[in-house]
C-alpha cells in the first residue's frame, strides 16, 4: 500500500476541478468551526545553498506554468478562483454528474452563469477543506484508494478483455446458421415414467403422434396435437440434446426433467432463413462478443493463478457450512484465522463468513473462488498504475473534490445545526403550504366503446338511468364491475382532460363525453374534499427535513460570504454566455 499512499500523495499536488455533491441525510460529526486564509506556515530563511534550490524551484515552477497555461489555451476557462481555474470540461462533468450524465445539450435549459456561480461557491469551500487538512483524513484517503482500485479494474478489463476480443463476420454468420435454425417438432409430456414409456411403446407400434399428444400430453402444445416451431437458440437444453441426431419422422426415447416425461419427434428441420438475418444481426454481434469476453475472461484468471501464491486452509473451509444458523454460525462469525491468501491479501474465517449472502446456494468452495479472483485482478489493476495516466488524474482530483465537500459539510456545518422543538414549530407555522393535503374526489366513471355507445349512454343517465347500473352493463374498463366507482383520487392522479373539468362539476354533477387519447369517458362526481393544512404531528418527519435542510443551507452561505471576503474571484461572462449559446443550439 506504500505506493498507492506515494501516488495519492502526487495526485493532491495538481488542481482541483469541482463536481456536483449530493449530501446524505445521516452526516453527523464534531461541532468546532475555523474558517481560515492564506493559513499555509511561513518558509524558514533560506542558506546559500538554500537560494540555489530556491531558484531551481523558480525555474521548473516556471517551466510547468507555461506548460500548464498552454494546455489551459486548448478549452475555454470560465472562471479563476484564487488563481485556481474552472475550465469549460470542469462545466461539462459538472453537469453530467447534477443530471445523472444526461445529454448535455439538455443544460441549454439552465442559467449557464448560476451554475458557474455555484461551481465557484463550491470551489471556494474545497480549498477551504483542502487548507483544513481534509485531504489526509483517513476516509478520504481510504475512499480515493478505493476510487483508483475501481476505475484501475475498469481499465484492466477493456484492456485485457474488450480489446482483446474481435467478432468477425464469419463468427457472426456461423452463430446465425445454429442458432436460428428451425425445427418443427412433436411434444408429449405426461406426469409419470410408466405412461410415458406406455405412449412410446405404442409410438413404436405405429400410434399417430398427434393423436396421443391430444389424448394424452399434459403440455400446452396438445391442442395443436403437440406440434412446436422452435429456433435453435429458443430450445431447451433437454430437447435440443433429443433431437440433434434424430431424422425427420424419428422420435426420441423417453426424457425426464424434473418431475415430468417428454417424447419429442423432429416432424421438419429447416436452415436460418437469409432475409432474416439483417434484423437480427446486431442482436447477435453482441451476444457474440459477450461470448468470447467470457472466454477471454477465463483464460486470463487461469494466467493470474498460475502466477499467483494462493494459499487455501482446506480442513477450515470444509468445516464451513452454508446456511448454518444460530450459535454455528456465531461462531464462525467471530474466527479471525486466515482462510485464504492471496499475494499478501488474507481472508479471515470471520470476513468469509460475514459475505455470505443468506439464502444462497453458492458452495463455499464457488465463494471462496470468487473472493481469489477479485483479489487477483484487483492486485494486477493495482500494478499496472493507471493512476498515473492523465485522464484518471483528473477523475482522481474531481472525485477527491466530491469527498472533501462532503466532508466540509460533515464536519462543519452539520453539527452547527441543532434544531429544537420550537424551532421545528416556528417552522411548520411559516411554511405551512407545504404540508397541505390536496383535494380529493371520488369518482365513477363509464367507458363506452365508441362515440356512438357514449351517446347513447349519456342519454340514458341524462333521462334518469342509474349511474352505477348503466356502468355495470356499458362500461369497458376494469372499475365496471363496481359500478364505475374508482374511489377517491386527487387531482394529480387523474388524465389531463379531467383535471380541466373536474372542478366544473358539483357532487352529484355528470360530465360530458370526455375523450382521452382513443378513448371516451363519462364520470360522475359522488364527492369532493377541500385542501387541509396536515397537522403538525402527523408532518413533523418533513418539518425536521425541511427544516434541517433550511438551516445548513445558510449556515453554507454563511461560510461562503466570510470566505468571499478574502478571496479572488474573476468570472468571464462573455466565454459563459457564449457557452450558453453553443449550448442552446445543440
Amino acid at each position: 500500500m506504500n505506493t498507492m499512499n506515494t501516488t495519492l500523495n502526487t495526485v493532491k499536488t495538481t488542481a482541483t476541478m469541482p463536481v456536483a455533491v449530493t449530501l446524505n441525510d445521516d452526516m453527523k460529526e464534531p461541532n468546532d468551526v475555523i474558517v481560515r486564509r492564506n493559513s499555509n506556515p511561513p518558509l524558514p530563511p533560506f542558506s546559500k545553498g538554500g537560494r540555489v534550490g530556491l531558484l531551481l524551484f523558480v525555474l521548473c515552477s516556471l517551466l510547468v506554468l507555461l506548460v500548464g497555461c498552454a494546455s489551459l489555451q486548448r478549452e475555454t476557462v470560465l472562471a479563476v478562483v484564487d488563481g485556481e481555474p474552472i475550465t469549460e470540461e470542469d462545466l461539462k462533468y459538472s453537469l453530467q454528474i447534477t443530471h445523472r450524465r444526461e445529454d448535455l445539450s439538455s443544460a441549454g435549459i439552465l442559467n449557464l452563469s448560476e451554475y458557474v456561480q455555484r461551481m465557484v461557491d463550491d470551489r471556494l469551500i474545497i480549498q477551504e477543506a483542502r487548507g483544513m487538512g481534509m485531504d489526509q483524513y483517513p476516509e478520504v484517503k481510504q475512499a480515493i484508494q478505493a476510487y483508483i482500485l475501481r476505475e484501475s479494474v475498469v481499465r484492466l478489463h477493456d484492456e485485457e478483455i474488450v480489446k482483446k476480443v474481435s467478432v468477425s463476420e464469419k463468427d457472426i454468420a456461423d452463430y446465425y446458421r445454429i442458432n436460428f435454425e428451425r425445427f418443427t417438432l412433436g411434444l408429449i409430456e405426461v406426469g409419470s415414467e410408466e405412461e410415458a414409456k406406455d405412449l412410446l411403446e405404442q409410438l413404436k407400434k405405429g400410434e399417430d403422434f398427434k393423436e396421443l399428444a391430444r389424448k394424452y400430453s399434459t403440455h400446452i402444445s396438445k391442442k395443436e396435437g403437440g406440434e412446436i416451431v422452435l429456433k435453435r437458440n429458443s430450445m431447451p437444453t433437454y430437447i435440443d440434446e433429443a433431437v440433434l441426431n434424430l431424422r425427420p419422422g424419428e422420435f426420441s426415447d423417453v426424457i425426464k426433467i424434473a418431475n415430468k416425461y417428454y417424447i419429442v419427434k423432429l416432424i421438419d428441420r429447416k436452415e436460418a432463413p437469409d432475409e432474416e438475418f439483417e434484423k437480427v444481426r446486431g442482436g447477435i454481434e453482441r451476444a457474440v462478443r459477450k461470448q468470447k469476453e467470457g472466454e477471454r475472461s477465463n483464460e486470463y484468471l487461469k494466467y493470474l493463478r498460475e502466477r499467483a501464491a494462493i494459499k487455501i486452509d482446506r480442513e477450515i473451509l470444509s468445516a464451513i457450512k452454508i446456511g448454518e444458523e444460530g450459535k454455528g454460525i456465531e461462531k464462525w462469525s467471530k474466527d479471525e484465522r486466515p482462510l485464504a491468501e492471496v499475494d499478501g491479501s488474507v481472508l479471515t474465517v470471520g470476513d468469509f463468513v460475514a459475505g455470505i449472502t443468506p439464502g444462497t446456494r453458492k458452495s463455499s468452495e464457488d465463494i471462496l473462488n470468487s473472493w481469489i479472483d477479485r483479489k487477483l485482478v484487483d492486485h494486477d489493476a493495482l500494478s499496472r498504475h493507471y493512476e498515473n495516466n492523465p485522464d484518471l488524474k483528473k477523475m482522481i482530483y474531481r472525485y477527491e473534490d466530491q469527498l472533501l465537500k462532503n466532508t466540509f459539510i460533515k464536519r462543519i456545518i452539520i453539527p452547527r445545526v441543532p434544531i429544537s422543538d420550537k424551532e421545528l414549530e416556528e417552522y411548520y407555522s411559516k411554511h405551512q403550504e407545504r404540508f397541505v393535503k390536496p383535494a380529493t374526489y371520488r369518482i365513477q366513471q363509464i367507458t363506452p366503446k365508441t362515440m356512438d355507445d357514449a351517446h347513447d349512454v349519456l342519454s340514458d343517465l341524462q333521462n334518469g338511468a342509474d349511474f352505477s347500473w348503466v356502468a355495470k352493463r356499458r362500461s369497458t374498463d376494469s372499475a365496471a364491475s363496481k359500478g364505475g366507482d374508482i374511489g377517491w383520487v386527487t387531482k394529480a392522479e387523474l388524465p389531463e382532460p379531467l383535471r380541466e373539468i373536474i372542478d366544473t362539476l358539483k357532487p352529484g354533477d355528470i360530465s360530458p363525453i370526455i375523450k382521452i387519447d382513443s378513448q371516451y369517458r363519462i364520470i360522475r362526481l359522488q364527492g369532493k374534499t377541500g385542501e387541509e393544512v396536515v397537522e403538525f404531528s402527523k408532518v413533523k418527519g418533513d418539518v425536521y427535513r425541511g427544516c434541517y435542510a433550511e438551516q445548513i443551507d445558510n449556515l453554507y452561505n454563511d461560510y461562503l460570504k466570510e470566505l468571499k471576503k478574502e478571496a479572488k474571484i474573476d468570472i468571464y461572462e462573455d466565454d459563459v454566455k457564449s457557452l450558453e449559446e453553443d449550448l442552446q443550439k445543440k
